[in-house]
């Protein structure tokens, strides 16, 4: 901005065109050269923006009107949207979600890793991008269930969300009755105290549920009455828990989860793997998509039974068991030891006896089991979190010189990161496949092949 002029003033209202969209759902325009961000708009509007904040490379505005419409915006079907937090862009139509995903991972790609003139694969979308997810995360208050406004701790009270399967209107409409026929207390986060701190379902492709109850307590109150309510609300409930939680933290899940109805488990299959699926599961929310993805990573690794492949930040082992049967073996690391634990189980549920889990950290413990036990990878598989690699294991990963390496990430701003310094350390980005894994939202998943190269 010109510091002399100051063409751009708080409380000022301006016509602005829209030109592009952020992962969070709001509109980016340009006024005076400066980047102004715009809440409820879209590429292709032309908006009355009246401007809210002045920083000094970008500035916040507040919608007024829409002058002109973008050819994406469509009506919202989920009468939640704008005050829930859980969806960001639901008012743009699913083409132009895709194409903004893609266009997210392509900028970051060329704007934080330097990766210019590098091709972007087609996203692979749903055919019916609409409840898809297999798990819900419910909070409650006095006057019901529902989800976090956007940034806030203020509850929006629902019927119904669209992303999750239909069985969730009857587990919020069952469980807003339990709690008010059984008069349970609703734990407080500012007195810390109270009972019912919220509600988690989880669902597979056949349409099993789980449900849990977190509570502030030892155990399940009025156990018997809770159940026979539930079973008779809730179509096919497969097994329920208590979880306790008394942390004094607003961390959804307590350690510690107790199943007083059903099977102790549900399973979800992905492809023709299954996995055994408890309340603190680690597990993809979208298992049609996973399909998707995973096929991704298959044809990319190319195995062709004699490789040993090195699955980090595995989770519950689902990318590494999902290309065991392709490979000589497949060794899992994780720092969470109950996904250790489950990912064992879910090697032992699909036979397969060339899957060994470690817990650990990934950078520590790949190291220590190339040089004590003389193990390398022909393959290595990246899934971190959404703060990507530590550059420590992307420095180890170089120093053995391994052939391959496929990341799978969930946020394209790291994996940019992380890219960039992987090509400094000698190695090249082959292939990169974008998936939408959720709908609705500004979230992107994306798969990455990189060959080793000599420098």
């Amino acid at each position: 901005m010109n510091e002399n002029n100051k063409p751009i003033k708080v409380g000022e209202k301006y016509t602005v065109e829209i030109i592009d969209i952020t992962h969070s759902g709001e509109g980016v325009g340009r006024l005076e050269n400066m980047i102004v961000f715009v809440e409820g708009t879209l590429p292709g509007d032309v908006a009355e923006v009246e401007i809210k904040t002045v920083k000094k490379t970008y500035a916040q505005g507040r919608l007024l009107t829409i002058n002109e419409s973008s050819p994406e915006r469509v009506e919202p079907e989920c009468q939640y949207f704008g005050k829930c937090g859980g969806c960001q862009l639901l008012h743009m139509s699913y083409e132009g979600q895709l194409w903004a995903k893609s266009k997210m991972v392509k900028d970051a790609l060329e704007r934080i890793g330097g990766l210019k003139d590098l091709a972007v694969e087609p996203i692979i979308g749903m055919e019916e991008p609409c409840r898809y997810r297999n798990k819900a995360q419910f909070k409650v208050d006095q006057k019901g269930m529902g989800f976090y406004a956007k940034n806030t701790h203020n509850l929006v009270h629902i019927d119904d969300c669209l992303n999750q399967p239909e069985s969730a209107a009857d587990v919020i409409k069952t469980m807003n009755s339990i709690i008010k026929d059984l008069n349970l207390s609703i734990y407080d986060e500012k007195t810390q105290k109270g009972y019912v701190r919220g509600v988690l379902q989880r669902t597979n492709l056949e349409g099993e549920n789980m449900i849990t109850i977190v509570v502030n307590g030892k155990d399940l109150s009025q156990r018997d009455a809770i159940v026979e309510a539930l079973r008779k609300g809730v179509p096919n409930v497969k097994s329920i828990y208590v979880n306790i939680n008394r942390e004094k933290s607003n961390v959804i899940l307590g350690k510690k989860s107790i199943c007083v109805y059903g099977a102790a488990r549900i399973v979800e299959k992905i492809g023709d793997r299954i996995f055994s699926i408890s309340p603190n599961s680690f597990f993809q929310v979208n298992s049609k998509q996973t399909v998707k993805l995973y096929d991704q990573i298959k044809e990319m690794a190319a195995l062709k039974g004699t490789e040993t492949v090195f699955d980090l930040y595995c989770g519950t082992g689902t990318i590494g068991l999902y290309l065991a049967k392709e490979a000589k073996a497949v060794i899992g690391i994780e720092s969470v030891n109950d996904a250790v634990l489950d990912a064992r189980e879910n090697a032992g549920l699909n036979q397969l006896d060339n899957a060994t889990f470690y817990q650990g950290r990934a950078e520590e413990e790949m190291v220590r089991i190339t040089k004590e036990e003389k193990i390398k990878p022909d393959l290595i598989i990246l899934d971190p979190p959404r703060k990507g690699c530590e550059e420590t294991l992307l420095n180890a990963i170089s120093e053995l010189k391994t052939a391959t390496v496929i990341y799978v990430s969930c946020n394209p701003s790291t994996l940019a990161r992380d890219l960039k310094i992987m090509k400094e350390l000698g190695y090249a980005v082959k292939k990169v496949q974008p998936v939408d894994l959720f709908p609705g939202t500004g979230h992107v998943e994306t798969v990455v092949l990189m060959s080793r190269v000599e420098k």
